[in-house]
């Protein structure tokens, strides 16, 4: 979400009209950086962990088909949105996206590490 923000003000400000290219440049590495570190490997790690073992493979596929369609739905539709909108309105969209998913991540999702899958199936469906 910062780096988005950076992309976003660097377009913005014009107190950093100077400094646009290089902060252009610094939040788009920071992104990638933060992203390939971060959330980028985070659904292939977490979805089989939440699915019930009945489920898993089936849920896996469907939620990770779903995760490569809308990547794809989003590059095909970028240019088109920025140029409707403009490239600092697309980045602070980007980053209020982020935002509302640290925060829902934050309330939903329960932490897996060092827990067994029937430990997480069990938290996740306490019926089970």
């Amino acid at each position: 979400a910062a780096s988005m923000l950076l992309l976003s003000l660097s377009f913005t400000w014009k107190v950093l009209a100077p400094y646009s290219g290089t902060l252009a440049v610094l939040g788009t590495v920071l992104y990638v950086l933060s992203f390939s570190l971060g959330a980028g490997p985070v659904p292939a790690l977490l979805l089989p962990e939440i699915f019930a073992s009945r489920i898993r493979a089936k849920a896996v596929a469907l939620s990770l088909g779903m995760h490569w369609i809308s990547n794809f739905v989003i590059g095909l539709y970028f240019l088109s949105v920025v140029n409707k909108f403009g490239i600092s309105t697309v980045y602070l969209g980007f980053a209020t996206v982020c935002l509302l998913a640290v925060l829902y991540i934050a309330v939903n999702v329960v932490e897996t590490k060092g827990r067994s899958l029937e430990e997480i199936e069990r938290a996740l469906n306490p019926v089970v």
